[in-house]
């Protein structure tokens, strides 16, 4: 009877090993990987919005493509645009990019693709400047897909891949309403009362940020 216990105990704790040594992999490779998005996204929204001090995650419930909103703040607590990530279905899968709005331009001030799963050489174009330049620097009116050169308020589409074009534009256009929406609803009293909360993170950001560098 050992000579079959045996073994296969020997079995069990190899497997046993293999599983934890594969599932340390796992954890390391993905917090790794999360590290590298949440980097991306943070370089890709000071693009988008190059003159604010910091961003702050709007709290609110969102439809449609939009996941998350971010309010980009000067140092005086005054938000002068937004950043919204947008998850459009595509051809292949969904679209995470992001989107930035200057309040103060009432303009759009591009978009940048994160993550996709579209077809290699027609949809996944979409990560080309050829096609995501085209949307900054456009007011803040609804914007329409041409497949052939673009006029006031159009984006010439990718060719080929009029579904990507159309789904990206159309959360743009989710963005560009949401947007407007958000500003008409806030009074001046609401614009005060979130300065001074602003100006609160800001002090405190920026305490942190001395700390962390030995400032204290």
């Amino acid at each position: 009877m050992n000579y079959i216990i045996k073994p296969a105990a020997s079995l069990f704790f190899a497997a046993v090993i293999t599983v934890a040594a594969l599932s340390f992999v796992y954890n390391k490779t993905y917090e790794a990987i999360e590290k590298q998005k949440y980097k991306a996204q943070e370089e890709a929204m000071k693009e988008l919005l190059p003159k604010v001090s910091g961003f702050k995650e709007i709290q609110t419930e969102f439809t449609g493509s939009i996941r998350a909103v971010y309010g980009g703040y000067q140092d005086n607590g005054v938000m002068t645009g937004y950043i919204l990530k947008l998850s459009p279905a595509g051809y292949s899968g969904e679209i995470d990019f992001l989107a930035g709005v200057s309040i103060e331009d009432k303009k759009i001030t591009g978009i940048r693709i994160l993550r996709h799963s579209e077809t290699p050489g027609l949809g996944a174009l979409a990560v080309k400047e050829n096609f995501y330049g085209q949307f900054a620097g456009h007011d803040l009116s609804p914007l329409k897909v041409t497949k052939s050169s673009p006029g006031k308020d159009e984006i010439q589409a990718i060719t080929s891949a009029t579904i990507t074009s159309r789904a990206v534009t159309n959360a743009v256009n989710e963005a560009i309403e949401w947007c407007l929406a958000a500003e008409k609803k806030s009074t001046p009293e609401e614009e005060q009362a979130d300065k001074l909360i602003i100006e609160d993170w800001i002090t405190e950001k920026n305490s942190e940020l001395i700390l962390d560098e030995g400032g204290l």
